[in-house]
């Protein structure tokens, strides 16, 4: 009996051992100091690389685009084509250096003392660039713009109603240049605009056009496609290749009615195909004025989106970087936001909050350089009629980033164009990185 007293107490001392080292290797496993003493585990450097490649966590939070990721995304040259519904055979855009003039052409030009006016439907920071390089390449061959003309609102309807006003005194210019914001609607003013006098657009060009016509003198944009390659790239690589990306553009691109965005969204879609761990929810704006109510109603629906991929700096994204705020999301974690166009609206917030910015990056489109080109191909048209190229496309910048706002921002607006001064002050940012194709 009394050895069976001895035996039970034995057994509970052994108990109360095990139980004392189970505590033990518990308290080691919840991170006490003796935790970082014991042998490390042989699978954990692999462990950690996979975490550091795998999708965006709310631990790890998005990826910061490197000056290395933006020359990756880059590409040389032009890669725009034109072709809308009613055509055939797409026309492949020519280069700047396909309309560059001679002195001998500009003398011929500045000769016959061409008078021209230029009508809109607005006038954002974009328009005001092409403006101006359409003024100083007719300042430089001594063409005349006689009249400037924007539409009363940026509507289909007042537009129509500028280029019927338009079309009873288009005989008293050698050209009518316009940018139409919907072909569909404006169509056959144009052609009838078109029968009076020469015609060069921005963007667009009419339904159902005979390429052919000598009043015809072609189409100058940016690189659309390229455009969209860069952005949907940027923004793919933010989002770590996998997860829900949120995609808001303009409904005119999406059916073709306005060209340069049909262009943007063709890149967009070629990205896509090729990442298809993204998920892409993808919601229309038809009145840019009222985009944030488009993004507002994706985000309420898929509060998961880390990334919001949409078109038109000025007022759509600026719109975006609006309902962020109000739904209290930090940038650069719970939201970052990629958009195409240089616009103060999302440029000057960029350099005054730089990595904490909604907008971690956008495409530079290059306007001013494009409105050169409108004033260089409508030379080109007036001295060599239908062997002139009738489609010219001048590339975006490479992406631009806090990092590099100053060095793009000058590169892309004219000499006299006032810097703001939140990125004039900006400093230790990274160089173009490429070959300068817009000297």
């Amino acid at each position: 009996m009394y050895s069976q007293k001895i035996i039970k107490v034995g057994l509970r001392l052994i108990a109360l051992a095990l139980v004392v080292l189970m505590i033990s290797v518990m308290t080691i496993g919840c991170g006490s100091k003796t935790s970082t003493e014991t042998k490390p585990n042989q699978d954990e450097p692999q462990k950690k690389l996979s975490k550091e490649n795998s999708a965006v966590s709310n631990e790890q939070g998005l990826h910061k685009l490197t000056q290395k990721d933006i020359e990756e995304i880059f590409q040389a040259g032009v890669s725009g084509i034109y072709q809308d519904k009613t055509m055939n055979e797409a026309i492949k855009a020519a280069s700047p250096a396909d309309v560059a003039l001679t002195e001998e052409e500009k003398q011929k030009i500045r000769d016959m003392k061409l008078e021209i006016a230029v009508e809109t439907n607005h006038m954002d920071d974009a328009f005001k660039w092409q403006l101006g390089g359409l003024k100083d390449t007719a300042k430089d061959l001594g063409i005349t713009i006689k009249d400037v003309w924007m539409a009363s609102d940026t509507s289909n309807m007042s537009q129509l109603e500028d280029y019927q006003r338009i079309e009873s005194i288009a005989q008293n210019y050698d050209a009518i240049f316009t940018l139409p914001m919907d072909v569909a609607a404006t169509s056959e003013i144009l052609k009838k605009i078109m029968k009076k006098t020469d015609l060069v657009t921005l963007c667009s060009a009419p339904y159902d056009i005979d390429w052919n016509d000598p009043n015809f003198g072609g189409i100058v944009d940016a690189d659309g496609y390229l455009a969209g390659v860069y952005s949907a790239k940027a923004a793919i690589k933010i989002l770590n290749g996998q997860g829900k990306l949120g995609v808001v553009g303009f409904v005119g691109g999406r059916e073709g009615s306005f060209h340069t965005v049909q262009e943007r969204y063709r890149g967009w879609n070629d990205v896509f195909k090729e990442n298809p761990d993204v998920e892409i929810v993808q919601k229309w704006f038809d009145d840019p004025s009222k985009a944030g109510d488009v993004v507002s109603s994706m985000l309420a629906s898929n509060p998961d989106i880390k990334v919001v991929l949409i078109d038109w700096a000025n007022p759509p994204a600026n719109q975006a970087e609006t309902v962020f705020k109000q739904r209290g999301m930090k940038p650069g974690k719970d939201i970052a936001m990629v958009t195409i166009d240089l616009d103060n609206t999302v440029a000057v917030p960029m350099a005054i909050n730089g990595p904490e910015s909604y907008t971690a990056a956008f495409v530079t489109q290059t306007w001013y350089n494009v409105g050169k080109l409108w004033g260089e191909m409508y030379a080109k048209h007036v001295l060599y009629g239908n062997k002139a190229p009738k489609y010219v496309v001048s590339p975006p910048l490479p992406l631009t980033t806090p990092e590099n706002l100053k060095t793009h921002y000058t590169k892309a607006v004219p000499e006299d164009y006032p810097i703001p001064p939140e990125i004039s002050k900006l400093t230790d940012q990274w160089p173009l990185g490429v070959e300068d194709q817009w000297k």
